[in-house]
This record gives structure tokens, C-alpha cells and sequence, in this order.
């Protein structure tokens, strides 16, 4: 699995990528490229990585993409999408960004992969989306970020979606709410705690 490097970031807003080739410049300052979004939308920048690397560029920092792990899929898949995201994300720093790894997981068996090649006491991202209403997907949800911080320790965690309850100990977490590109004037709500 591809290893990246720590990278602590903070950014004042998220934004989509299915957002970013339309945005201005001058709009991407101090805000985070995410994907957040269905795999369809952003399966091109594995398939031309090189092809955006200058629309992601201006973002204060970008996630790394968010290739779906579904409970249903089998092991082998799952852990390509993981590799997928590692290697986007390596080749990313490599190329001059500041990448945050995001975080994804399935069902305990993909816990074996899932964290691989992320390192440790940095911030990462992960995203609450579609766990809120599904109390098997939100036990998943919690059991996995639980193995993450204790295998991780990360020092900050950016959290997309809202949060959900997780006790998060004594890391720093900083909570964007969903929602799309809103202009220089509207930036979503950010919400810290400790």
C-alpha cells in the first residue's frame, strides 16, 4: 500500500470536487477539495490523474479520493479501491499538494487494509453521510473509526457530515456540513471541538 506523508491542515471550508474545475481560482484559497461524492463523478482522475492535477492545485489541500467500500463486495475490491485512494494520494504529495488521507472501511475483516500506508498522528478525514439513518451502517461506521484512532492516534480529524455521537477522545476535530459550492461569501459552517 502506498505510504503518505503527515500532513496537518485546517481548512475554512470543503468543497466537492465535482466543484472544483468550475470554481474560480480565487475561490479555492483555504478551502479542501473533497470526495464525498459518488464514484462516478471522480473515477476519471484515476483514470488521468495527471489531466486535473492543476485544477486541484489552488485548494488549500485536498482529500484523497473516497472510492466506495461496500460490505458486499469482495475482499479483493475492496482492497483495490483502498490502494486506488493511497496512490492518488501519494502521487498528489509527491506532485506538490497537501493531501489528507480520507478514511474508509467495510466490515472488520477489510480493518486488516483499510488503514495501511495512512500515517500516523496526522489529520486525516472521514465522512458520517448515509450512516445517520442506517443503525447497521452507523455500528459499522463506529467500530471502524474506533480501530482508527486507536491504530492512527490522529491529531486532527476533519469530519464531513456532521457528527454523530463518536467520542473522539482528546483529538481535535473539526466538523464541515454537507452541501455544495455557495461563492466567496458563503462558506459552510465549520464547527471545532475538542
Amino acid at each position: 500500500m502506498p505510504r503518505m506523508k503527515r500532513c496537518m491542515a485546517k481548512p475554512a471550508d470543503m468543497i466537492g470536487f465535482n466543484y472544483a474545475k468550475s470554481m474560480p481560482e480565487a475561490d479555492k484559497a483555504g478551502r479542501c477539495c473533497h470526495f464525498f461524492i459518488d464514484d462516478y463523478q471522480f473515477e476519471r482522475v484515476w483514470a488521468r490523474p495527471a489531466a486535473y492535477l492543476e485544477c486541484l492545485r489552488g485548494f488549500d489541500c485536498v482529500l484523497t479520493p473516497d472510492f466506495s467500500l461496500y460490505l458486499d463486495m469482495p475482499d479483493a475490491m475492496q482492497r483495490w479501491n483502498r490502494y486506488r485512494s493511497q496512490a492518488l494520494g501519494h502521487w498528489w504529495q509527491g506532485q506538490g499538494l497537501r493531501v489528507v488521507p480520507t478514511l474508509s472501511w467495510a466490515q472488520r475483516r477489510s480493518f486488516r487494509f483499510a488503514f495501511d500506508g495512512v500515517p500516523r498522528r496526522s489529520t486525516v478525514a472521514v465522512s458520517t453521510v448515509g450512516v445517520k439513518r442506517d443503525e447497521g451502517a452507523l455500528a459499522v461506521w463506529r467500530e471502524g473509526m474506533a480501530e482508527a484512532m486507536s491504530r492512527l492516534e490522529p491529531a486532527r480529524v476533519l469530519l464531513y457530515g456532521g457528527d454523530i455521537g463518536f467520542d473522539f477522545g482528546g483529538c481535535e476535530v473539526v466538523e464541515y456540513k454537507g452541501g455544495g459550492f455557495r461563492g466567496r461569501q458563503g462558506r459552510q459552517q465549520r464547527v471545532e471541538r475538542r
